[in-house]
């Protein structure tokens, strides 16, 4: 371990910034394009919805890429893949900006996708290499807050290029991150997985560890509870530019900062919760969050059946949703990740499938259910934050599963059964 990076428990501020860098491409991908969307449809001569799609087919993508590289990084090492995913990314950021039509764009945008998952499966892998739960958490919870920066000024960023610019220039801006990126990558963040704690390349092996996940029944309340609420922020990334643009008249300037008081809400209940877990713990903080998140998809599901829910009242809802996500993210991820220190890329990969999967499906399904209103966008969030609180009491919130001196067992990628806190 490099001790000029992180100690037993306080990570150096470099490294928690070049983390929060490399996890806020993603963001960037989706959210500075966002405001492009509408431009894109018809400089490519394409339906909206086929606009949208590509948001959803990044999500996708996204998702089932970590299924195969969160695995590699447990063999290969997480520098390694990190390093061949921002390479990707780059050369797919060029390839959106010169994109002629939609279906040259699709192809560019599923490249840049799988060059994301690459980075975004590492990440919590890496941490996980560094830190045990509580402390996990923190350092999970401060990464989201570096990392939020990115869907903060991403939108506002992409509304200022196409206000002056082509949107192809957002294509180009997310290159010149991504480089900076990299640089300050190879700079500052060394390998954390030894070789002698590096796995065999065994697919029947890695397949039989997504079936010890898929049979570890606590674990899976914490991912599913994570999973739900992190669905209820993908449809509102996926439906909020024709809502707040296209019908409630909202300027394509504007929308960055109205999308941007959803990522302040999530950085300050971030903030708080990395302060709060030393005192009080991951799981509490979990509870506490779900709870008000659970009372908000009530009020989101008040708004749908308005006639007419006003702007204020749409943006105040989906506001103290995203805040309480600051509380639940990261604090889910981290209760998921305990049982499973020694495949932590498996069990990343794993996660990170599920959830942007999981996003991408209800993004898809709000989308074709789209009807010239807000109902599809307020509907949807509710429904996954009802659908995260029912997760966590029904599997998570169990005798084992609150319980930190019960033992779990995983079987790393070697074959050798590792019991575990």
């Amino acid at each position: 371990m490099n001790a000029r990076i992180t100690t037993s428990a306080t990570p150096h501020p470099r490294l928690l910034l070049v983390l929060g860098l490399l996890s806020a491409l993603t963001p960037f991908a989706i959210d500075m394009y966002l405001p492009s969307i509408p431009s894109i449809a018809r400089d490519l001569d394409a339906d909206i919805a086929l606009a949208q799609l590509s948001v959803t087919v990044y999500l996708g993508v996204f998702a089932a890429a970590q299924l195969l590289l969160g695995p590699l990084s447990d063999v290969f090492g997480r520098r390694r893949i990190i390093a061949a995913g921002l390479m990707l990314f780059a050369g797919a950021a060029i390839g959106c900006a010169f994109a002629p039509n939609m279906p040259s764009l699709l192809v560019a945008r599923v490249l840049q996708a799988i060059g994301g998952a690459a980075v975004a499966v590492s990440i919590p892998a890496l941490v996980r290499d560094l830190f045990e739960r509580n402390d996990y958490a923190r350092v999970m919870g401060l990464v989201m807050l570096v990392m939020a920066v990115a869907p903060l000024l991403a939108p506002s960023l992409g509304g200022l290029i196409i206000l002056y610019l082509s949107w192809r220039w957002v294509f180009a801006a997310l290159l010149a991150i991504t480089l900076l990126a990299a640089l300050a990558f190879f700079h500052v963040v060394p390998e954390t997985l030894p070789s002698e704690r590096r796995h065999r390349l065994e697919p029947l092996a890695i397949l039989s560890n997504y079936g010890l996940l898929l049979r570890h029944w606590p674990a899976l309340g914490y991912l599913l509870t994570g999973m739900a609420s992190f669905g209820g922020i993908m449809i509102f990334v996926v439906t909020s530019p024709y809502v707040y643009i296209e019908l409630l008249g909202v300027p394509e300037v504007w929308f960055g900062p109205l999308f941007g008081v959803n990522i302040l809400a999530v950085m300050l209940v971030s903030f708080l919760n990395s302060r709060l877990v030393p005192r009080y713990g991951a799981e509490r903080l979990l509870r506490i969050g779900l709870s008000a998140q659970c009372a908000f998809a009530l009020w989101l599901l008040v708004l749908a059946w308005l006639p007419q829910p006003s702007l204020l009242a749409i943006v105040f809802a989906v506001c103290a949703y995203f805040g309480m996500a600051g509380l639940v993210l990261g604090n889910a991820l981290a209760g998921f990740m305990a049982y499973f220190s020694h495949m932590a890329g498996t069990a990343s990969a794993f996660s990170g499938a599920a959830r942007f999967g999981f996003g991408a499906l209800a993004g898809s399904a709000v989308s074709l259910l789209h009807n010239d209103s807000a109902l599809p966008l307020l509907l949807g969030i509710a429904c996954c934050g009802l659908l995260a609180v029912t997760c966590y009491v029904l599997l998570a919130c169990t005798t084992e599963a609150a319980s930190t001196s019960k033992l779990a067992v995983t079987k790393p990628l070697d074959g050798r059964s590792v019991p575990e806190r």
